[in-house]
């Protein structure tokens, strides 16, 4: 009995619940009409509240005869019955997209104004009317358009409060059910061209499938999206995993974009790979419209590319390899950095107020600020006090015979390394650069704190040896890289 199937139906995937608003889209054609028909049966065992709501494209001289079917229908059943009017064709071209799709945006747009101005406090749903003949359609347009697995898995039972309760019934079973219980329904002569793809593939390859090949093949072809879909549930488990392993949020100087690490993207299976690419891709443009294999590939090969090289992708993408993996942005959020005008010499007050063991501050730029200060060494009880952290430093102030200038990088820079032997040995700062793959477009970017051309600290990594606080050490610089507005960087 299809009353019973369809209940089990949405018991299993909990498509109502008591005192649910639902609003349920009625063509006027067997689908919608026995979608109607079943919700009011289904309130005989989940209370619901019903109210229907039809859309009419304005594409057929008839289309007014099926609007004032639905809501004839609707007034004999008591039910609440909004009629939305919209020329989709004209929108079509307004919008320059199908005729399909703007029909779906207006669908679904009046759906939900409808369920938000009606529901209240209720808990809301949508209720649509599609069938497994529906599905298998969905799965071949697919297939032939070329698809990922995600979308060879058909159409989904419930997703966004939409409900689909017939999707467990074959077209044929609906039309039966109606012809039995004399329901009348409308007959949309669209449905019968062939000017749309979804026509074709119903009229010409899935009747020719189920009346010459297989008369199970709906039924067999549902199965498959099920199991596909069953397949794609654990990838899509798997993919957040490994997502979460080696994709990170990165800022490049100005530029905010998403890292991927080369050594634990290279240990996920290939599948796998291109999934977390995929979806890398889709949360740096924001859309998954336009994105397709060819670019995940595009992005894997680069991979293999040389630090430095660069892919442009859609939505103002781009993809650019260094030396720890991939760094993937948006062209509008990146500001190319140019040799930054900074460059502030501590004055003789400056001086004067450090010695006072008051700070000074310079301001790098909208976000960070360097902090200085000077503190006597006058117990052996501050040594226990030595920062252990990467945006404050101490160095000997007594060891600084020039003025202290914070500023970005210059041709000659250096600082001090110590060697095994004990020694201390300069090394141009483009070579330290070079050695810990420091990526070229953010050398630039970097605050340093210079004597002349020896680089003290470079704010946020190394300070120069030859700066050490030791034994000898009288008076202390404290340098501290904090943000505006925040405590100190840790």
């Amino acid at each position: 009995m299809i009353q019973k199937r369809v209940l089990e139906y949405v018991q299993k995937y909990h498509m109502l619940e008591k005192d649910d608003y639902v609003v349920a889209g009625v063509s006027g054609g067997a689908d919608s009409v026995c979608l109607l028909f079943l919700l009011c049966e289904l309130r005989k065992e989940i209370p619901i509240a019903l109210h229907v709501v039809h859309i009419n494209h304005m594409i057929r001289e008839d289309a007014g005869a099926d609007a004032a079917y639905v809501k004839m229908i609707c007034e004999k059943i008591n039910i609440p019955f909004t009629l939305v009017e919209c020329d989709v064709e004209a929108l079509a071209r307004e919008q320059h997209i199908s005729a399909e799709e703007a029909g779906r945006n207006v669908r679904y747009e009046a759906f939900y104004r409808t369920l938000e101005r009606h529901r209240g406090n209720k808990n809301g749903k949508i209720a649509i009317a599609h069938n497994k003949n529906d599905c298998c359609e969905t799965f071949l347009f697919h297939l032939f358009r070329g698809s990922s697995l995600r979308g060879l898995s058909g159409i989904q039972p419930t997703r966004d409060g939409i409900i689909r309760p017939l999707l467990c019934l074959e077209r044929c079973e609906i039309e039966e059910f109606l012809d039995k219980n004399g329901i009348k329904y409308c007959i949309d002569s669209t449905n019968l061209e062939d000017n749309y793809t979804r026509n074709k593939i119903r009229h010409h390859i899935l009747e020719t499938a189920v009346q010459e090949m297989n008369s199970a093949a709906v039924s067999h072809i549902y199965g498959a999206c099920i199991k596909i879909d069953e397949a794609y549930s654990l990838i899509d488990d798997l993919t957040r995993s490994a997502y979460a392993e080696c994709v990170s949020t990165l800022e490049k100087g100005s530029i905010c974009g998403l890292h991927i690490d080369q050594e634990h993207f290279a240990g996920l299976h290939p599948t796998i790979q291109g999934y977390v690419l995929m979806k890398a891709l889709e949360r740096a443009a924001e859309s998954r419209k336009n994105l397709e294999a060819v670019h995940v590939e595009q992005v894997k090969l680069l991979f293999q590319g040389q630090c430095g090289r660069k892919i442009d992708l859609p939505y103002k993408i781009c993809a650019e390899r260094d030396y720890k993996g991939i760094f993937v942005y948006k062209h509008s959020d990146a500001q190319t950095v140019q040799n930054q005008v900074l460059e502030y010499t501590l004055s003789f007050a400056d001086r004067e107020c450090l010695l006072r063991g008051e700070c000074v501050k310079v301001r790098l730029n909208n976000d960070e600020m360097l902090v200085l200060s000077v503190k006597n060494v006058d117990s052996e009880e501050i040594w226990k006090n030595i920062p252990q952290k990467k945006y404050t430093k101490w160095l000997d102030y007594d060891r600084i015979k020039n003025s202290i200038v914070v500023r970005t990088r210059k041709e000659g820079d250096y600082l001090t390394i110590d060697m095994p032997d004990g020694a201390i040995r300069k090394k141009t700062l483009k070579s330290y650069f070079i050695d810990n793959k420091v990526p070229g477009e953010q050398r630039s970017a970097l605050f340093l704190v210079t004597e002349k051309s020896h680089v003290l600290w470079i704010a946020g990594g190394r300070i120069s040896s030859f700066y050490k606080i030791g034994n000898t050490t009288k008076r202390i610089l404290e340098l501290s890289l904090i943000r505006a507005g925040e405590q100190q960087k840790g």
